[in-house]
């Protein structure tokens, strides 16, 4: 696992790429502060930060092929790397090392630019081919490992974080604003889109080629709705489940388990106990608050599996202090409030080990999500006169007084009924949306609202999900956010916050032969009345106590709302309602402030529009203490001077920027 960044054709001379490349590297050291390296030649500039997981002496990077004619910076794991190697050595290449890197090299050579093809795990690299002087980048299928590039400076620069890509002084520091609309919709932004306009990301499943000054992205895997399905599904599955987990324990350094005591990380936990001897090692939080902590059932797994446990807790007092830190960590706006309980468990578990397996991607593979049954439930609730519907039961939801508590009936009441008046597509979009598009209009200053009226996020979802009409019923839905939603909320919260700590998480149920095959599996076989997870369930019965397997899916959020409201209501008022420094551009002041005092004085449940904005207000002071002067400007817009509002966020403590000249070396 490393952090990767670079330059290619870059403009510069070698000297200042190469200080430009060791300040991107210092960045995103804790993504790798094993190791470090960097290759430097008249076109291209790469390195990469290591954390050392398989072959702990052998795998320096970045690496060469035999005639040093081809270097890689790889960021992942290679699952498949065993069977991989002699199918390479018996085509006559040879290996120096035993990592895993050094396969993608050689089918590089075999394969050209279709090698991630070939390639089972999490990855993303950049390899230079000095022969032909081009660049070929690559992201896994399901967008586990993260990779963002610009053009803006001249030549391609790419990174694992944007915090690397922020190390050249002279990128553009813009704010996109249809990103921004998106954000305050979704309350996460979409790929290739970034919340910094000249900054873009491989979409997951797509390579990105840059020649003669010229960057082109296709993609290399579709997930498709037309397969064959499957004659013995859950058997099929089981075999496949077991391979995928026994896959996932190839380590050099300690391993362990997430543990919540839901049906994913619990499955997971089971079969790794199957798989390896001694007692695998798992890690809970535990919430004081009343309806949010989970800890008796991982306990109740952790006994029965027979698991060596360890609980935490989120430090209440000390987060207004850490939050700043947590939100730099996260390294683009994130309103997902379960990032908190996230990053503390991952600061829990790398105590213990270095790398993790999770139960993350069981809920869009295997239909998890509540919003699956309300999707179901709609067209039976839209056979009520739409005067009853509308006339009745909405101001009755409407009515309900917020309770704040985690899968409250009140709030899951008013999102199903919001949706239900809406097409299917749009009303499943809609059960997770932040702020409505009339909020976001009222919320967003002049300049961005104009900007945002012709830009919708739900037609940017949907070109996400090229092959949406070839899947039906509960599939459907799940493949809208296996395409949306997973990638750009899930899997960046988990990648961001275990890679502050320099914590390796995999998650089996992403690998992506077992995507295919439940995709293969007919939508009854996922979603059996309103029981979620059918298939699961079903696999697991004499594996998991049937307690576990008929538990009630919880989720993994925070109570932001009552910490708004006691620990950070400070925070709150000095940052979002404008106590200190004045507004951002981009909003309404008096609109903010209204949403602000509402929620603070329980007149309405407002905690997910104001833990986004103030995660997003958070996210612009650490950006904007990046570079001295920092602008943030579209059509009338403009951020404020130097170093924005300070003191709320640390800077980072590598020294970034560095100034880069403006001339390339011969």
């Amino acid at each position: 696992m490393c952090g990767i960044a670079g330059w290619i054709d870059y403009q510069a001379t070698p000297g200042d790429a190469r200080a430009l490349l060791e300040g991107m590297k210092r960045a995103i050291w804790r993504r790798g502060p094993d190791d470090e390296g960097s290759y430097v030649d008249p076109r291209a500039a790469i390195g990469m930060q290591r954390l050392s997981i398989i072959d702990l002496a052998g795998g320096r990077q970045p690496m060469a092929n035999e005639d040093g004619s081809i270097w890689i910076v790889f960021n992942g794991e290679i699952y498949n790397y065993p069977e991989l190697r002699p199918r390479l050595e018996r085509r006559g290449h040879g290996f120096a090392t035993d990592s895993d890197t050094e396969a993608i090299l050689h089918l590089y050579e075999d394969m050209g630019d279709d090698c991630p093809t070939a390639l089972e795990g999490m990855f993303a690299f950049c390899i230079w081919d000095t022969r032909r002087q081009r660049a070929l980048l690559a992201r896994d299928r399901l967008g586990k490992k993260p990779l963002y590039y610009s053009e803006a400076v001249g030549g391609l620069l790419f990174g694992s974080e944007l915090k690397a890509l922020l190390c050249h002084a002279g990128l553009p520091r813009e704010i996109d604003v249809p990103s921004l609309n998106t954000y305050l919709a979704l309350a996460y932004t979409l790929a290739p889109r970034t919340m910094l306009s000249a900054v873009r990301q491989v979409r997951p499943g797509h390579r990105l080629v840059y020649e003669a000054g010229q960057a082109t992205e296709t993609a290399y895997w579709t997930l498709r709705g037309d397969g064959p399905a499957p004659q013995a599904p859950v058997e099929e599955f089981l075999d496949l489940f077991g391979d995928a987990v026994r896959k996932r324990l190839l380590s050099d350094v300690p391993l362990g388990a997430f543990l919540s005591g839901g049906i994913d990380s619990s499955a997971v936990v089971a079969m790794m106990q199957r798989a390896m001897p001694q007692p695998v090692r798992t890690f809970c939080l535990a919430f004081q608050e009343e309806s949010w902590g989970e800890q008796e059932y991982a306990r109740a797994v952790a006994r029965g599996v027979g698991t060596r446990h360890t609980e935490a807790e989120v430090p209440a007092q000390p987060l207004a202090d850490a939050l700043p830190r947590i939100v730099q960590a996260l390294d683009e706006p994130h309103g997902d409030t379960s990032a908190i309980p996230t990053y503390y468990l991952c600061e829990a578990t790398r105590r213990g080990v270095t790398v993790a397996l999770s139960g993350d991607g069981g809920d869009e593979v295997l239909a998890g999500y509540e919003t699956y049954v309300a999707d179901a439930l709609r067209p039976l609730y839209r056979r009520l006169p739409r005067a009853v519907r509308t006339g009745v039961v909405a101001r009755v939801a409407g009515a309900l007084p917020a309770s704040g508590k985690k899968l409250a009936v009140d709030e899951m009441l008013r999102r199903f009924v919001t949706g239900a008046e809406l097409d299917a597509d749009r009303a499943h979009y809609t059960w997770r949306a932040i702020f409505s598009p009339e909020d976001r209009l009222g919320i967003l200053a002049s300049g961005a609202r104009e900007m945002a009226r012709d830009h919708e996020p739900f037609q940017d979802c949907l070109a996400l999900c090229p092959q949406l009409d070839t899947f039906r019923g509960v599939q459907r839905f799940m493949y809208f956010d296996l395409c949306t939603w997973l990638p750009n909320d899930i899997l960046v919260k988990v990648d961001r916050t275990s890679m502050a700590h320099s914590l390796e998480v995999r998650a089996p149920f992403l690998d992506h032969r077992l995507v295919e095959l439940a995709f293969r599996v007919p939508p009854e076989g996922h979603l059996r009345g309103t029981q979620k997870k059918h298939l699961l369930r079903r696999a697991m019965r004499g594996i998991l106590p049937d307690r576990i397997i008929a538990r009630r899916k919880r989720g993994f959020a925070a109570p932001v709302g009552a910490w708004m409201t006691g620990a950070l209501r400070d925070l709150v008022y000095d940052t979002v309602a404008c106590r200190r420094g004045g507004a951002l551009p981009y909003f309404e002041p008096g609109v903010v402030q209204g949403l602000v005092e509402r929620h603070d004085a329980g007149a309405a449940e407002h905690a997910l529009q104001v833990w986004g904005l103030l995660s997003f207000h958070l996210w612009h002071d650490w950006v904007s203490a990046q570079v001295s002067g920092f602008r943030s400007e579209g059509p009338g817009l403009r951020s404020p001077g130097a170093g924005g509002r300070q003191g709320a966020a640390e800077a980072p403590a590598a020294p970034c920027p560095v100034p880069v000249g403006t001339q390339r070396a011969e």
